[in-house]
């Protein structure tokens, strides 16, 4: 909280996908789902791997979290049907989400162009501390690619670094950058930021202690 912000150039939504082989067609499926699904992570640290976790702990989801080196090899674990899914960043899972290979069933209260209809997390438990862990990941999703400057940086130099990064998502030029390497550019401003940081870093204790059963960072 002692960075000057800037402001977020993209938010990530999470979203868990399974193989599109698999007989699941909703959240309720995989709920109702006798065999275990193996899912992909690449350690405790990571945000997508921690999104399935909660839904483990609080939605009924029968599943094992299973360590890779990278997305890359938990994407070829996938096409070998070695895992059965994996949550991971809505951007990134596109372009399997379109080749068939995956289908996103359930996504974090961020949401995009494409998985607005898709149910959110939070609303599949009843445990008001679920809920709350929930969304206590929220601000993962919204400020997904902040920028920050050195603290107690200038007012006047920060208006001026704000007031540039603001006019950036509509750039002609930064538009056909993203677009070359399949980017989303989503401005969110520096007070939102903290809006949301401010949410999760001012928990109760027992929320603090709770969460920190399940997250690394």
């Amino acid at each position: 909280m002692k960075y000057s912000w800037i402001g977020s150039a993209a938010s990530e939504a999470s979203v868990l996908c399974i193989r599109s082989d698999l007989p699941y067609k909703t959240f309720d499926d995989l709920q109702k789902a006798k065999t275990t699904l193996m899912l992909g992570t690449t350690g405790p640290a990571d945000v997508n791997g921690q999104f399935p976790i909660l839904l483990k702990e609080f939605a009924g989801l029968n599943c094992k979290m299973i360590s890779y080196p990278s997305s890359s090899d938990i994407m070829l674990a996938i096409e070998r049907k070695e895992l059965d899914g994996r949550g991971a960043s809505y951007s990134s899972a596109k372009p399997f989400i379109q080749r068939g290979l995956v289908r996103p069933v359930v996504r974090c209260r961020v949401s995009e162009p494409g998985i607005e209809q898709l149910p959110v997390d939070e609303t599949l438990t009843t445990d008001k501390r679920g809920k709350t862990l929930m969304a206590m990941l929220g601000p993962c999703y919204q400020v997904a690619r902040p920028y920050v400057a050195p603290p107690q940086t200038p007012p006047e130099v920060l208006k001026i670094l704000r007031d540039a990064f603001a006019r950036l998502p509509d750039d002609p030029e930064l538009k056909e950058d993203a677009r070359k390497v399949m980017m989303d550019v989503n401005y969110t401003p520096a007070d939102e930021c903290l809006k949301s940081l401010t949410y999760l870093l001012n928990q109760p204790e027992d929320i603090v202690k709770e969460f920190g059963k399940y997250f690394r960072f």
